[in-house]
């Protein structure tokens, strides 16, 4: 694992916290991990996140209702389908950000109702729901604590003493919020010179003796923390390696000074909370219903959250979505793709866990070929999926096809983290 010298201490607004890499990012076994891991803890699918964002029209009240409004109307006008369409009749995720991003990016309208600056309000909102949804889950699946729960708390269990490292193509905190548990604290490294921080709590209406005093303090916003040690007093100088190649929904990004920040998963409402922009509520009430209004007196009461360089500059998210033309120039991506490459060549075993290994991920496949081939020796392949029969037929021809006599049957495993496949591990 890479080590990191931390080379300020201090906590106040003006602090600067740097980072400098002083070895190598390295693991024995790196876990290569999709959709289905997390499925573990209770999180959607990829093909059943549609659904589980369209919960929120049961929801009385709140901003994933108002974002859930807001989207339906777009795809009424977009794709031609009622706004009380379910989720079978949605078009895919993928259409969906390819669509607005490509639109949005060349500054072009997609139909007469949505300009460029619409569409990226339909961006950030898609963007904030899902965060949203993903946290929700990761909740509710904790509360119940079914079988796949005890089977993946036994996974982090059983890897607490070994030198591994993990590389995601999910956005969510699964990984981070498991860590947590058998490491005592959260301690990791992206490999993207990500700094630590925290948004602070939010101001207490009570605690105002007006509403004008309030809504004063609201307009302030808050700056970030940047923080030197944990939650128990730990410092962040070794963390375990979790590359997220398209991001994760716990960072946030300075286009001032271009630091990479990352938060608590605890504190991920509060990053969706900070996509969504006045001007982007501005124009969400043009395309919803009265009945929305009142849900914006609750999303105006969660103040801006700034950075630390100039104390007003908002922090905003990089993601790359769903889109079919992945938005992946950004520096943070860069490194994390170099740091996913130096990881997987270090490794004598790669683990794939809940991953099919799809024909759309062709740059990653990429990725993963032109490492395999660059090692001295071919590393060994594990491969733990699960599904339908058909689905895991396919899954192993993926394998199979890309990777060739290297994936053996003996070294799939169709159902999941099952005893077997943990002996394996």
């Amino acid at each position: 694992m890479r080590k990191v010298a931390l080379v300020s201490f201090f906590l106040s607004r003006d602090s600067i916290v740097q980072f400098s890499s002083v070895a190598k990012l390295t693991a024995e076994t790196v876990f290569i991990v999709g959709a289905g891991f997390s499925h573990h803890a209770g999180l959607p699918l990829t093909n059943g996140f549609t659904k589980a964002i369209l919960e929120a029209r049961d929801f009385s009240h709140g901003p994933s209702r108002m974002m859930v409004d807001f989207l339906s109307r777009f795809i009424h006008d977009a794709f031609d389908h009622s706004r009380k369409a379910g989720a079978k009749h949605w078009p895919d995720l993928e259409d969906i950000f390819t669509c607005v991003d490509l639109s949005a990016n060349s500054g072009h309208h997609l139909g007469k109702s949505f300009a460029p600056a619409d569409l990226r309000s339909v961006r950030r909102a898609l963007l904030a729901r899902i965060i949203r949804m993903l946290d929700q889950k990761y909740r509710v699946g904790r509360s119940k604590k079914g079988p796949d729960w005890w089977r993946l708390d036994d996974f982090f269990s059983r890897i607490s003493d070994k030198k591994f490292g993990f590389v995601s193509m999910n956005w969510d905190t699964v990984i981070e919020r498991k860590l947590e548990l058998i490491r005592e604290d959260l301690v990791v490294d992206y490999g993207c010179d990500a700094l630590p921080a925290a948004i602070p709590d939010p101001p207490n209406f009570d605690d105002f003796r007006s509403s004008k005093k309030f809504i004063k303090k609201l307009k302030e916003g808050q700056v970030i923390a940047l923080a030197t040690r944990t939650r128990h007093g730990h410092s962040f100088e070794r963390g375990v390696p979790v590359i997220k190649i398209h991001g994760s929904a716990n960072w946030l990004y300075c286009d001032n000074c271009r630091r990479l920040f990352w938060f608590h998963p605890d504190q991920c409402n509060r990053i969706a909370d900070q996509l969504i922009k006045e001007d982007d509520l501005r124009r969400i009430t043009r395309y919803t219903t009265k009945a929305t209004a009142s849900i914006l007196e609750d999303v105006r009461r969660r103040p801006e959250v700034y950075c630390t360089c100039a104390n007003n500059v908002p922090l905003g998210t990089r993601i790359a979505t769903f889109s079919y033309r992945k938005a992946l120039e950004f520096p943070m991506f860069q490194k994390s793709w170099f740091a996913a490459e130096e990881l997987l060549r270090s490794a004598k075993r790669w683990i794939f866990i809940g991953y099919s290994l799809p024909p759309a991920d062709f740059e990653f496949k990429y990725l993963l070929k032109r490492t395999q081939l660059s090692m001295p020796t071919t590393p060994e392949f594990i491969v733990v999926s699960g599904g339908r029969p058909r689905d895991m037929r396919r899954t192993y021809d993926n394998y199979q096809k890309f990777f060739g006599r290297t994936i053996k049957k003996s070294r799939f495993f169709s159902s999941g983290l099952t005893r077997e496949a943990m002996e394996s591990i």
